[in-house]
Order: structure tokens, then sequence, then C-alpha cells
């Protein structure tokens, strides 16, 4: 039953949202059928850059702990990720599927959790960073709500980063990891936290992937802007994109829905309907979704031609990523 959760929870989300939209869907159609496809197709090749940057962060990650990958295996690894999201919970999901893959090819199961983790790790935390920057700017111009979900998310980080770095939460991990041998994963979970803890000292690494996360970030919230320029929004728009896009894919993560679908629809149009108008805001949900579709069609591709990243998935892999 529990796999059937994520696929409710968002075709639940999506009915809501379309029933909710049903008597604007003829000037959404009309937007986007005249809107500006020259510009939609930059976008699209905009969005490959940012795969690739993210693609070069996972490889940097890897070098740190002394594993070659080779880039077309950490972009192959990036798209393949797509493509999974579409069938695992949350927009996370795919990361399960990604550090499996990488595991077959480096042999190294334990680093590659751990790399894919730190990845996705140096992603977050720049993507609640770049709103928290916008906060000095618009504070006075946003619902009173957006400060509050970007507080919340920066001390969740905060206190996340405190618990993985922090040298005395490390001596007495033996206590959480003497808990967790009672279910019989201890020792990963150990090997998984030390690896993690072990990034504190490369931080060169980790200030270098932080600047490529920044600009991968920047680049996903760029196409959505050009998306919105495209359809005829105003341009001076730009500043409320970098800080609420952020908010949106954040919470879109939370839920148990396939990939963010349906949640991060309707995210879009609450926090973007305001500047740009519920209209434009559904529809680049509509773009962005596609787009995803479009990445996830070439992951597949990928998967299936290259028999080195297959794995098999049995019940307990089922379990783990429901």
């Amino acid at each position: 039953m529990k796999n059937f959760v994520g696929p409710l929870v968002s075709l639940l989300f999506l009915g809501l949202l379309a029933f909710l939209m049903r008597g604007q869907i003829p000037e959404i159609v009309s937007i986007l059928q005249n809107g500006n496809h020259a510009l939609f197709f930059i976008a699209t090749l905009t969005f490959f850059i940012g795969a690739v940057l993210m693609a070069l962060r996972l490889r940097m990650i890897f070098s740190a702990k002394e594993i070659k990958v080779s880039f077309r295996q950490a972009l192959d690894l990036t798209f393949i990720s797509y493509f999974f999201n579409n069938f695992l919970p949350t927009s996370v999901g795919g990361d399960i599927v990604k550090a499996m893959c990488a595991a077959r090819i480096t042999k190294k199961p334990v680093d590659s959790i751990t790399v894919v983790m730190m990845d996705r790790i140096f992603g977050l935390f720049m993507f609640i960073v770049i709103p928290c920057i916008g906060l000095f700017f618009l504070r006075d111009r946003l619902n009173p709500k957006v400060p509050m979900i970007i507080y919340s998310f920066l001390a969740g980080s905060i206190a996340f980063f405190f618990f993985i770095f922090n040298p005395s939460v490390a001596k007495r991990f033996h206590r959480i990891e003497n808990f967790l041998n009672r279910f019989k994963i201890g020792s990963k979970i150990r090997q998984i936290y030390d690896g993690l803890h072990d990034f504190k000292n490369h931080k060169g690494t980790a200030v270098w992937a932080m600047v490529l996360s920044l600009l991968g970030q920047s680049v996903s919230i760029f196409v959505l802007y050009l998306f919105a320029v495209a359809m005829n929004t105003d341009p001076s728009v730009w500043p409320y994109f970098f800080l609420l896009v952020p908010v949106v894919h954040l919470i879109s993560m939370l839920p148990p829905t396939l990939g963010g679908l349906g949640v991060r629809e309707g995210l879009y149009v609450y926090f973007l309907k305001d500047r740009i108008g519920a209209e434009r805001a559904f529809a680049i949900g509509i773009l962005w979704l596609g787009l995803l579709l479009l990445f996830s069609v070439i992951g597949g591709i990928i998967y299936l031609i290259r028999t080195e990243y297959h794995v098999k998935f049995n019940k307990s892999t089922q379990e783990a990523s429901a």
C-alpha cells in the first residue's frame, strides 16, 4: 500500500489544482500557444547547463573520496535520477537509484551513498541560501509566511550541519549506533555518518561544491524566469523568482509525492500569482513538468542502454524507498 501513497497524493493535488483552475484553462492554453517559442527552446538549453553543473559537482565530491568517476558517468547518473524521480517518493527519490547506480560502477556502496547524500546536501543548502539573501531586499513586499518558511529551512539546515560536523556529536554517535544495531543497520549508518563527517577535512571541495550549487540552482531558477518572460511577463519580476522558486521546490520535497508532482504546480500558483498571474504561474508549472519529463526520457534511455548501471529492485530496496 505504501508504494501507492506517492501517486495518490500527486493525483489528489493535481486534481484539486485542475478543479480550482478549470475556468482559466482556455487562457492558459492561449498563453502557451502565443508564447515566445524560441525563448522556450533557450530555456531548455539553459536547463541542460544546470545538469552539467550538477554533474561536475557530483564528480568533484567523488574525487574528494578518491573515487574516480568520469564526467560522462556523473552526467549519466544525473539524468538517471531525473528518470527515477518519476517513480519514487518526493522530488529527491531519484537519489536512491543514483546512489545504487553509482555503487555499481564504483564498487563502493557506502561511499557512493555518502557522496550522493553530500551532493544533495550541498544543493539543498544553496537553495536555502539564495532566498535568504533575497529577504534582505524584498522582505517588506512579501507574504509574511515566506520569511517564516525560509528561516525554518535555514534553522533545520544549520541543525543538520551541527549534527554532521560537530566533533562532540561524532564522538557520541556510538549511542545512536547501539540503538540502530537493534535493527541490524547500526554499522552501515555509522559508516555513512563517518563519511559525511569526513567532509570537514575537505574544505576546498566543500567551497567549490557550494559555488557549483549556487550556479546550478541559479540556472534552474533562471529557466523558470525565462519561461515567464516568454509568456510576456514583466522582466522586472526576476528578484521574486530567486526568492520564491526555491521556497516552492523546498516545500515540494516534503510530501510523499512523485517527484513533487502536484504540490509543486500548486505552489507555483500560490506563491507567484500575485506577481505574474495565476494563469502564467500554472503555465510555468506545466512547462517545468514538461522539461523534467524530457530529461527523464533521456535518463531512461541512458539507463536502458548502459547495462553497467542496472540495479536489482528487490523487496528490501522497495521498502527502503517507501
